[in-house]
């Protein structure tokens, strides 16, 4: 091969990786794609390219095994939890020889009405961090799962790279930075509450695309979701949903989301039929899109380890096949999980090589009469001070579970447990966003003196409509000659 070739990062997507091998070396589209996958279009595609072998050996094994590329790359590793472990790896082993036309309706995409034309989306301040790490900016994995709207990094919500052109008549690549036109679409975000929502939903997406294929099954997963409808007082003990509080619940949690592009599933929630629930949570579940279940686990588990916890207890010798426990074989990961501990290796190191949470770890610790050193971290009330402080002072979450030494779970269960404190931190966090926006505005209007507002609207991430929204008075005062250009209009 004569390319030259970059090195693949992390999170970055197989597509964006096509794209910017394109751009190294000049090329026609056609030629890169040949190059590559010696097929002229496969390269084009940005959510599920096909002829992974061929992509393997002419690169030399540089980018991995086909199948790390397909699950970490590639959006195949969002939608295979929920396809039974025989037909995922039918899947796989077609997409590692081949292409798989019909693999949307495999998947039950074209089922779903969610829609499977996914939108390349991003987060500008990542683009920003990527070109100053590596020198380009990228399509992030996570970011590109179909229930991610926001930026857990930097929490704000994600631009969608709007191309009317259908990806299937592109002959070229959209690319963060470069590549063909696009008009940037910023997802609509109103408010803190919505945005903690989408985080979290966001969050549980990133942590389901990394499960293993044919991992979770649908009639377990129903079970899971009786159990904890009724213990939240939403079903039966016989499993019989009791419509009036679910409704009343699932509007309550997801106020205002359903009118984020791709959560329109969320109308279906209404007086006549319970639709996220009704569906994923009968006896004998109907399919569903992956992106139904995260917006049902959402509201049902505070915590993802909480739900795979959930689903490891329901797990029982009598489920069809071979018992399979939330990330893999059960008993594979069992011996793998023994085996580590004889070793020497912590519960917590054991845990993860198995695939499973450490709570699952610790519960077959015990249940296997393994010795082990308990470590667990203690919150102490001097931690808990200083990590009040933080939070007060806006801190991201995160940042503050890493300062004290804790689980960013911990945290979340600390402002959970003390409104106020949650109070304090959503407005701290509300002013950090407003100076940091009004900041990088003032910015463009000294960069673009002679843009009007209209034009100012066209740069990504420019800011003006969280500023519209939340700090209209200042915009006023801010841009006094170039508000009167569009009126009193809605900027929707």
């Amino acid at each position: 091969m004569s390319l030259n070739l970059p090195k693949l990062v992390a999170d970055q997507t197989l597509y964006s990786w096509c794209g910017l091998v394109h751009a190294w070396n000049g090329s026609s589209a056609t030629s890169t794609s040949r190059s590559l996958f010696g097929s002229p279009y496969t390269a084009l595609m940005h959510d599920f390219p096909g002829l992974l072998h061929h992509l393997a050996e002419r690169t030399r094994g540089q980018l991995g095994e086909p199948r790390d590329i397909a699950l970490q790359h590639t959006l195949l590793g969002y939608f295979l939890p929920l396809v039974h472990v025989d037909q995922a790896e039918g899947i796989l082993q077609r997409v590692f020889a081949g292409t798989m036309p019909e693999l949307k309706m495999k998947l039950g995409i074209a089922a779903s009405r969610i829609g499977g034309h996914h939108h390349l989306k991003g987060c500008p301040e990542c683009f920003d961090d990527d070109e100053e790490t590596h020198g380009f900016a990228y399509w992030h994995i996570d970011d590109q799962l179909p229930s991610a709207m926001v930026c857990r990094k930097h929490r704000r919500p994600l631009v969608i790279a709007w191309d009317p052109v259908t990806p299937v008549h592109r002959r070229g690549w959209l690319l963060p930075r470069s590549g063909l036109k696009r008009k940037w679409i910023e997802v609509p975000v109103l408010g803190e509450e919505q945005m903690d929502r989408l985080t979290t939903v966001a969050e549980y997406s990133a942590r389901f695309a990394m499960l293993a294929p044919g991992s979770l099954n649908p009639r377990v997963l129903a079970r899971v979701y009786q159990k904890a409808l009724h213990s939240k007082g939403l079903a039966t003990a016989k499993g019989s949903l009791r419509l009036t509080a679910l409704i009343k619940a699932t509007r309550s949690h997801f106020r205002g989301i359903e009118s984020v592009p791709g959560f329109e599933s969320l109308q279906a929630v209404t007086g006549d039929w319970p639709g996220l629930a009704g569906a994923l949570a009968r006896r004998r579940p109907r399919p569903g899109h992956p992106l139904k279940h995260l917006l049902l686990i959402c509201m049902l588990f505070e915590a993802w380890e909480e739900f795979l916890e959930a689903y490891e207890d329901m797990l029982s010798p009598i489920d069809e096949g071979t018992p399979t426990s939330a990330l893999g074989p059960q008993v594979s990961s069992i011996e793998t999980f023994r085996c580590h501990v004889i070793a020497g290796s912590s519960i917590r190191s054991a845990s993860n090589k198995a695939g499973v949470c450490t709570t699952t770890g610790l519960k077959w610790a015990k249940q296997l009469g393994l010795r082990y050193t308990s470590r667990a971290k203690v919150f102490s009330d001097d931690k808990k001070n200083l990590a009040r402080i933080a939070l007060m002072a806006g801190a991201d979450a995160g940042a503050v579970a890493e300062q004290v030494g804790v689980s960013q779970i911990t945290i979340n269960r600390m402002l959970s447990s003390e409104p106020d404190l949650k109070e304090s931190w959503c407005i701290a966090r509300f002013y950090r966003s407003r100076e940091r926006t009004r900041k990088h505005f003032r910015a463009l209007i000294r960069e673009n003196p002679h843009l009007t507002v209209k034009a100012l609207r066209q740069i990504p991430g420019n800011g003006y409509m969280w500023l519209y929204r939340h700090d209209r008075a200042w915009l006023a005062d801010n841009l006094p000659s170039l508000w009167l250009q569009i009126g009193p209009t809605n900027p929707d």
